[in-house]
């Protein structure tokens, strides 16, 4: 039995990868794709080796509250050690992604802590607001009811470096999940753990490392309004950005995988989706199945594992490489990834905006027909060959050489093979603070 650390490099494009990670050791697949364009149902295939649509979770139904069985709880349920550290509130306790992690930590854009004991849930419904809320679960957290005092410290620094009365916190850098991370394996944390699952928000917008990897101004704007209507940003300035926030994840990571190659015979590190800067005039990953979206970085470190391969992999054979790691027999529509990769097509799915952006562009005055166009369910498919085709608002768009007569109806047909669940759940309610960080990070 080997211990896993599955790293995601949340928002990462493969060529921003290749550019700025070519000191990242391991086997490298360069035609590895995820399953979706954005967070939550890359995360869902990762956790169940399904795609998102047979498990039911998408923009539509958000929530990993899947029948099921998620990779940590069948490590879990054999006795193995599972924890968990994420940036990103989409793959998070709020939305159940701690089933079957013996501890969840997170960064001040989370705020999870360890299970069975209180925290921001809590904290984000006793009525605080502002520098209240940090002074408040910082006299609790003295008392031990809490244990994220770290996340506080993070918080609490934010406030302070965004108030006119403190100039002299101006200038200090929020952190995205690395650098609490990094300190977190300083400590010691995470020792003795057979797997551990990170997710990391450097690459993500807003897109702010600290001031001395910074090349450019305020890269913020509207990814909707750039996106369907003409109101677009410069965008070398935000590509330039996106790179700085880039570097600074690399530089970063570098520490981190140091620690985490001395503490796991296997590092996997790959992005859930990319970004788009206008390309297809698009941007962010708001919409669509675009290859800049869904083409992801993938490298499989340890055991003196290098080289590269070019066999067409998703996300789905992540999830049966870890079992086959950990030695456990589980469900899964994947691969191992170190073992005979079979040709195999791989699906890319788009099921729509999620609610509340359906809800936000409803209204800000968007033409109904506009809102409608850009709801519609799209696809794409890999193959062998470095091919992939995918739908757009205008029609079929193809790329590389295919491996079949009609790779279209190949799409269709590997579609209609999907198990997919007639009964959705219904997405979760959150709290109003919980929308606000998901506003920040552009989800709402």
């Amino acid at each position: 039995m080997s211990s896993v650390a599955l790293v995601v490099l949340d928002t990462l494009r493969k060529d921003a990868f290749d550019r700025y990670f070519e000191w990242l050791p391991g086997r490298r697949f360069e035609h590895a794709w995820s399953t979706a364009k954005w967070t939550m149902p890359a995360h869902a295939s990762l956790f169940t080796g399904k795609y998102a649509s047979e498990i039911g979770v998408n923009a539509k139904a958000e929530g990993l509250d899947c029948p099921e069985p998620t990779l940590a709880e069948i490590a879990s349920e054999v006795g193995y050690t599972t924890r968990a550290f994420s940036a990103n509130l989409m793959a998070s306790p709020v939305f159940e992604f701690d089933r079957g992690f013996d501890s969840f930590d997170g960064t001040w854009r989370v705020n999870t802590n360890s299970k069975g004991l209180s925290g921001w849930r809590e904290l984000l419904q006793n009525g605080h607001s502002g520098l209240q809320q940090y002074i408040s679960l910082l006299q609790h957290a003295s008392g031990g009811h809490y244990r994220i005092t770290p996340s506080i410290a993070a918080g609490l620094f934010r406030r302070l470096s965004e108030s006119s009365f403190l100039p002299a916190f101006k200038n200090h850098s929020h952190d995205d999940g690395a650098t609490t991370l990094l300190d977190a394996l300083h400590r010691g944390q995470y020792m003795n753990t057979d797997f551990l699952f990170v997710n990391l928000m450097e690459a993500h917008a807003p897109y702010l490392p600290p001031v001395q990897y910074r090349t450019t101004s305020d890269p913020s704007y509207d990814e909707v309004a750039a996106t369907v209507t003409t109101d677009e940003p410069d965008g070398d300035l935000i590509r330039s950005a996106y790179n700085d926030a880039v570097r600074y994840l690399s530089d970063r990571y570098r520490q981190i995988f140091t620690e985490l190659n001395h503490r796991f015979e296997y590092v996997i590190t790959l992005s859930d989706h990319g970004e788009l800067f206008g390309e297809h005039g698009s941007w962010r990953h708001l919409h669509g199945v675009y290859p800049e979206l869904t083409h992801v970085p993938m490298v499989i470190s340890g055991n003196g594992l290098s080289g590269s391969c070019t066999k067409t992999v998703n996300l789905l054979d992540v999830h049966q490489t870890i079992l086959t790691l950990l030695e456990i027999n589980g469900p899964s529509s994947g691969r191992d990834l170190l073992g005979s990769i079979d040709d195999r097509p791989c699906l890319v799915e788009y099921e729509g905006l999620r609610s509340a952006r359906l809800e936000m562009m409803k209204n800000a005055g968007y033409a109904d027909e506009v809102i409608q166009s850009y709801d519609q369910p799209l696809t794409g498919l890999a193959m062998d060959g470095n091919y992939y085709g995918y739908e757009t608002l205008d029609g079929w768009t193809e790329t590389g050489t295919a491996g079949a007569k009609d790779p279209y109806a190949l799409l269709q047909k590997l579609k209609s093979s999907l198990s997919v669940p007639t009964n959705h759940h219904r997405s979760r309610s959150v709290s109003a603070a919980v929308q606000a960080r998901l506003k920040d990070l552009g989800y709402a």
